[in-house]
């Protein structure tokens, strides 16, 4: 099938899937068919990542073309979160705070999201309570966890621990468990943050930049043991740019403005080119899903589509938030979806596949025999009174408000030069 494009799906459920596109086919025609399968309305919080041929993991661009992206690597792909909202609060699906929960653990499990051992006992005890429900010591006995995992090196009588707990969630329900479980993740220090591997100054001292929705951190050391220099919180960055392997901030010094007119501009070296356009790119979205009432838009002739340039494509979170009421300020209905234990390998899996005969693209999946009934959700409870464990880790990259700002920044045009990238913000 010469003409045919084979694209391999990794869920967040370890699922994987397989779908045939034209060679032809654009980033976003791939992503409307990963959302679809996955049965998911508050779409533009995820993506998917992939390994470039130089072995680089970067986002699919929903407007090129996916031939053009992946060159000679392979079509294998990760559906994953790929902003992550301050709060809970902020996610108006059931079905949306269940896949953040899957992506959160294996954040825990691989490193990126660490904790304390008591934050990790009560992480742990509130994705049981999702997964099993009620505690019932006649079903769940002594090794109703034995395969259950939260960290990559687990101490001592910590399973013992998380089923003590467990059995102090009493009735709980899966959604009130799912919401504690992001609320909880959301204090911690690393909570939600891509990092990126830089040279900090002229000595070239090894560092990260991180990206997330409060803005750019600098960090100084590498995980888990990592120290935080300085936050450039977005409604202060005005301008991103990259020349080659070299990133530059410029930050607005008078906090009352932040208009510019008093700035000061920051350095970063990468070891590749293709690295350094890769987080320049990931700035540029995130200060707009987060900052922006809605995206930019360029001009089809403008002299800037012929040179160096990048814009986010999707919704920004204001319209992902408006889009899920109706005009009166009713919630629309969520859609259906249908949970399943990681611990059994039950994949979550959509009740029937929507693919038309007007559609070019077919899926293949490993499906579940029997998928338990999602349970009715109640009322949330204050996450205050559910818990009594001590909070663990601070949230120690806290803008003050605890939500992001959507004010648009004074310019919004983009800026591209055939050696210099810049956007202004």
């Amino acid at each position: 099938m010469p003409d045919i494009l084979l694209c391999r799906l990794e869920l967040l459920d370890e699922t994987d899937i397989t779908l045939d596109l034209s060679k032809k086919a654009f980033g976003h025609q791939l992503l409307e068919e990963a959302f679809r399968y996955v049965s998911v309305r508050e779409k533009d919080y995820f993506g998917l990542r992939f390994e470039n041929e130089k072995g680089l993991k970067e986002w699919l661009d929903a407007l090129k073309p996916i031939k053009k992206q992946l060159r000679d690597a392979a079509h294998s792909f990760k559906f994953l979160v790929k902003f992550y909202p301050s709060k809970p609060s902020d996610l108006q699906d059931e079905a949306t705070r269940y896949l953040f929960c899957l992506q959160l653990r294996k954040d825990l499990i691989n490193g990126r999201l660490p904790c304390s051992v008591d934050t990790a006992t009560l992480l742990a005890s509130l994705a049981v309570q999702s997964e099993f429900g009620e505690y019932d010591p006649l079903e769940h006995d002594d090794g109703y966890l034995e395969s259950f995992s939260m960290l990559d090196n687990e101490p001592p009588e910590f399973v013992e621990r998380v089923a003590k707990l467990h059995a102090t969630h009493g009735k709980m329900v899966p959604t009130e468990a799912d919401y504690m479980f992001i609320e909880e993740c959301s204090k911690l220090s690393f909570y939600g943050i891509h990092f990126y591997n830089t040279m900090l100054d002229k000595k070239e001292s090894k560092g990260k930049l991180g990206v997330s929705h409060e803005g750019i951190s600098v960090f100084e050391g590498d995980l888990p043991h990592l120290h935080l220099k300085i936050i450039h919180q977005w409604f202060k960055v005005t301008e991103v740019f990259f020349h080659r392997k070299k990133l530059g901030l410029t930050v607005a010094v008078d906090e009352k403005t932040c208009t510019g007119s008093s700035s000061e501009t920051f350095h970063f070296r990468f070891e590749r080119e293709s690295l350094c356009k890769i987080v320049w790119k990931s700035i540029v979205e995130h200060h707009t899903f987060f900052r922006r009432h809605k995206p930019d838009e360029l001009p089809k002739d403008s002299l800037f589509n012929r040179t160096m340039s990048h814009r986010y494509s999707g919704r920004t979170q204001k319209q992902v938030i408006d889009d899920a009421f109706l005009p009166d300020g009713t919630k629309k209905p969520e859609a259906e979806f249908a949970r399943t234990s990681s611990l059994t390998r039950q994949h979550f899996r959509v009740a029937a596949p929507r693919y038309t005969s007007a559609s070019s693209l077919h899926a293949r999946a490993k499906l579940a025999k029997d998928v338990s009934p999602v349970p009715s959700p109640s009322k949330l409870r204050s996450p205050a009174s559910m818990c009594s464990l001590g909070a663990g880790n601070g949230r120690a990259l806290s803008n003050g408000s605890g939500s992001p700002a959507y004010t648009p920044s004074p310019s919004s045009d983009f800026e591209g030069r055939a050696s210099l990238s810049a956007v202004v913000l």
